[in-house]
C-alpha cells in the first residue's frame, strides 16, 4: 500500500512533530491548525528563554485546551511541575474547540496572563469571538497561579483585526512575537505598540516556511 506523502515528516523539532499537510497550509489562504501554532510557540521558548532561565511560557494548544475542558481545581496538577508561577507571563493559544479529546475550533485568540500586573490580557483579532471562553479560562488561571484572596483582572484588548476568515492563528503568532519582545525589555504588557502587527501577518506564512526550511536543514547536518 503506497504511503501517503501528506502524512510525511518534515520536521521534527523538539515535542513538535511537523507533517506535509500542516506545513501546506502555510502555502496558502488556509486555517492554522494546532501543530503550527504548537510548533511556533515551542520554537519561542527555545529561543527567547535563554541559560535555562524561563521567563516566558509558552503552553501548548494542546494543553491550553485541556486545561480549559477541565475543572479549575485540577489545574495545579499540569502547572505546578512547570513553576509558572515564577515567570513574567504565561501565554496560552486559545481555541474555541469544546472538546478535549480532539484538535479542531474555528477561531485563535491569545491570552496572556502577565505576572507584573496580575492580568489576564486577550487579543482576539476577531474582536468578540472567543471573548466569553476567554473571560472564563482567564479567571480560571489566576485562581491557579495567584492566591485566590489577590485582586485579579482580565483585560479584552484592542488589537489589530483581520480581514478575512483564515489568518486568526498568524495573528496569535504575530502578537506573540512583538508582545514577548516587549515584556522581556519592560516587565509589563502595558505600553505594547501592536502598529506593526497588521504588516508582520502579512510576511508570516513566508517566514514560517523559511525557518521550517532553515531548521530542517540544520537537523540533516547534524545528523
Amino acid at each position: 500500500m503506497a504511503k501517503d506523502p501528506s502524512n510525511e515528516i518534515v520536521l521534527s523539532y523538539y515535542d513538535s512533530l511537523l507533517r506535509a499537510n500542516d506545513v501546506a497550509l502555510l502555502q496558502g489562504p488556509h486555517w492554522l491548525n494546532d501543530v503550527i501554532i504548537g510548533f511556533y510557540f515551542e520554537y519561542l521558548n527555545e529561543t527567547l528563554n535563554k541559560n535555562g532561565k524561563k521567563e516566558l511560557y509558552f503552553i501548548s494548544p494542546e494543553l491550553t485546551q485541556l486545561l480549559k475542558m477541565t475543572d479549575s481545581s485540577q489545574y495545579n496538577i499540569f502547572l505546578d511541575p512547570l513553576n509558572v508561577s515564577e515567570c513574567k507571563c504565561i501565554l496560552f493559544p486559545l481555541n474555541n474547540c469544546d472538546r478535549k479529546d480532539a484538535a479542531g475550533g474555528s477561531h485563535w485568540s491569545l491570552l496572556i496572563f502577565c505576572k507584573q500586573d496580575k492580568t489576564c490580557y486577550h487579543f482576539d483579532s476577531s474582536k468578540g469571538y472567543n471573548g466569553n471562553i476567554a473571560a472564563k479560562f482567564a479567571k480560571n488561571i489566576m485562581n491557579c497561579v495567584l492566591y485566590k484572596d489577590e485582586s485579579n483582572k482580565f483585560v479584552d484588548i484592542d488589537c489589530p483585526q483581520q480581514d478575512n476568515g483564515y489568518d486568526c492563528g498568524v495573528y496569535v503568532l504575530c502578537l506573540a512575537d512583538v508582545i514577548t519582545k516587549h515584556v522581556l525589555k519592560t516587565g509589563r504588557i502595558d505600553g505594547c505598540n501592536y502598529s506593526q502587527i497588521k504588516k508582520l501577518v502579512h510576511a508570516k506564512r513566508t517566514e514560517l516556511l523559511n525557518l521550517i526550511n532553515d531548521l530542517k536543514c540544520k537537523s540533516n547536518v547534524d545528523k
